[in-house]
């Protein structure tokens, strides 16, 4: 029965490992980690991790909104932000997340976890029985298979949310790239105006200059 049971422990923290949110490295963050960056100085700055470059983290500020480089040397530790940050540093409410939210892994991560209770409940049961104790191993299967569902769920849960938090990052980027391209455009136009009239204006002042 010992054996059974370290053997459940050891495939829930097996599947532990592959699922929910992932681990805030101080000296590797993941990308797209919401983080507040302690430095040495004692100042504190907050914002998007982009990525690590030789020994620099490069990150959008959240009070900038541009794309900034700090040393690693200078940086104390890195927690995670209260906020999430999109990829010009403004945050997003939760609201915006969850209204992108699906289900899919919550449903995925969940079946799954059922699946491995169960059959560690099923594992104990099993030896339960063979130890003479008087229990119906279907409760065993459903307290493993419900607790394991449950934990899974939630692991999954955490996942919906980094994917949906993605997808709203992408959206506003898009849009915020859309009305850049416009301005962009209408600026060249207008350039493009100025010039015109410039060469209109100077081609009078040559007719002007043949007349006389």
């Amino acid at each position: 029965m010992r054996l059974l049971l370290i053997f459940a422990f050891a495939m829930v923290l097996s599947l532990t490992s592959c699922v929910g949110k992932r681990e805030l490295i101080a000296d590797n963050p993941y990308s797209q980690a919401s983080v507040v960056i302690h430095l040495k100085d004692g100042s504190r700055k907050q914002g998007i991790v982009l990525k690590k470059e030789d020994n620099k983290l490069i990150y959008v500020d959240a009070d900038s909104h541009n794309k900034e480089t700090i040393p690693f040397d200078q940086i104390k530790t890195l927690t995670e932000a209260r906020e999430v940050y999109d990829f010009e540093g403004y945050p997003i409410p939760a609201a915006e997340i969850s209204s992108e939210k699906g289900m899919s892994s919550t449903l995925l991560y969940g079946g799954a976890g059922f699946v491995l209770g169960a059959a560690a409940g099923a594992g104990v049961g099993v030896a339960l029985v063979a130890s003479d104790v008087e229990l119906n191993p279907l409760i065993s299967i459903g307290a493993f298979g419900l607790g394991s569902a449950i934990y899974f769920g939630m692991k999954g849960n955490e996942v919906d949310y980094e994917d949906a938090s993605f997808d709203v990052r992408k959206k506003r980027y898009q849009k915020s790239k859309a009305k850049r391209d416009k301005a962009i455009e209408e600026a060249k136009r207008k350039l493009e105006e100025q010039q015109r009239k410039k060469q209109e204006l100077l081609k009078k002042i040559e007719e002007k200059k043949k007349k006389h």
